[in-house]
């Protein structure tokens, strides 16, 4: 792997950096990241990071793109094998996913916390959200034109639904709710595919 600028990259330390960085992104947030720990991670120095990023800040963004291209919808859709299957399966085996734990809700919840405070992490947070909906935006096309949606709703109003209930799905289970309040796999699934029909053509 060689690094920008044609330079060699001696056994991926680029990406074992990043991978450090985003851990230590995800665990203790952008403020509180301290370089010296990426580096111990990523078993090298802090020069190796200085010489890729100037600045700490220039890293941790780095590392926020990094983990966000693996989090992105494209990604996750082909990580959950859903290629050929219609859109109201895509949403239920998507809303199945949301109910287990993973490095999602911990990038999302450092994410949103980090852009209050920061303009550059709100940045990527915003081109990332939109990068989301434009994607999401595709998969409710598709269902329109399979009649699982109502194709006299509008798309924007559709994928900001889908949006908002899987980035909050990921915040409140982020905050390790009480068992009671976490419904099953089987439990959440029912209520998408319920949600998903109350949305499509009327029929009658």
């Amino acid at each position: 792997m060689a690094e920008r600028g044609g330079r060699r990259d001696p056994k991926g330390l680029t990406k074992r950096l990043l991978d450090a960085a985003a851990e230590v992104f995800v665990e203790q947030g952008y403020d509180n990241a301290v370089v010296s720990d990426i580096a111990r991670r990523a078993g090298a120095t802090t020069g190796a990071i200085y010489s890729r990023w100037p600045q700490k800040k220039d890293m941790m963004l780095a590392a926020l793109d990094h983990l966000f291209e693996q989090i992105s919808p494209e990604q996750r859709m082909r990580s959950l094998g859903v290629e050929g299957m219609s859109a109201s399966e895509i949403l239920s085996v998507w809303g199945a996913n949301l109910m287990v734990a993973d490095a999602v809700q911990g990038v999302l919840v450092q994410a949103f916390a980090s852009a209050r405070t920061n303009e550059a992490v709100q940045g990527r947070l915003r081109r990332f959200l939109d990068d989301q909906a434009d994607q999401l935006r595709g998969l409710v096309e598709m269902g329109k034109r399979q009649g699982v949606f109502d194709p006299d709703l509008r798309t924007g109003a559709m994928v900001l639904a889908i949006q908002s209930l899987g980035i909050g799905t990921h915040l409140l289970l982020s905050a390790d709710r009480a068992g009671r309040h976490v419904p099953t796999e089987e439990e959440w699934v029912a209520v998408l595919e319920r949600m998903i029909s109350g949305v499509g053509p009327d029929t009658e």
